[in-house]
């Protein structure tokens, strides 16, 4: 195993969470008790069974963090694939971790209500007696996949 490669690949994605917690953070103080979706000057995209995509959102998710978390590196090394993926695998998590966070840390939505009663911007699934945001589960199991191909492809 290229010890180098892998203390490299940890660090990237340490880095991305730290960043992604931080955000939380600004995220918490922007948005306060209203959470996901109820600033009435963005623009909101209709999804199915009745939730909504923002503005906000998708220019933060979408755009503005893809292009800081995979453009920089990426322009200052180029196109190498498992660069690539190892970002993915760091923004997958972070973005989870991220969203998260915003219900530790935000004093005005308690932890209390993370559950699908208080919180219903987004999907929830049953796993057994846990509920998660359905969003985690595909993003989690997604890294997990990607984590598993990198292992076996580069180390």
């Amino acid at each position: 195993m290229p010890q180098s490669l892998l203390v490299r690949d940890l660090s990237i994605f340490l880095v991305v969470q730290i960043a992604m917690i931080f955000f939380s953070h600004a995220e918490a103080y922007q948005e306060g008790k209203e959470g996901w979706k109820w600033n009435p000057k963005w623009w909101r995209i209709r999804l199915p069974a009745g939730y909504w995509y923002t503005a906000y959102h998708i220019f933060i998710f979408f755009i503005t963090l893809p292009l800081l978390v995979f453009g920089i590196p990426l322009i200052l090394v180029g196109w190498d694939t498992h660069l690539f993926l190892i970002l993915l695998v760091s923004y997958l998590v972070g973005t989870t971790l991220e969203d998260f966070t915003w219900f530790l840390v935000n004093r005005d939505y308690p932890f209390s209500k993370w559950n699908p009663k208080d919180t219903r911007w987004y999907p929830w699934v049953a796993l057994g007696r846990l509920s998660l945001p359905l969003s985690y589960v595909i993003k989690i199991t997604i890294a997990t996949l990607l984590s598993a191909y990198i292992f076996l492809i580069y180390y």
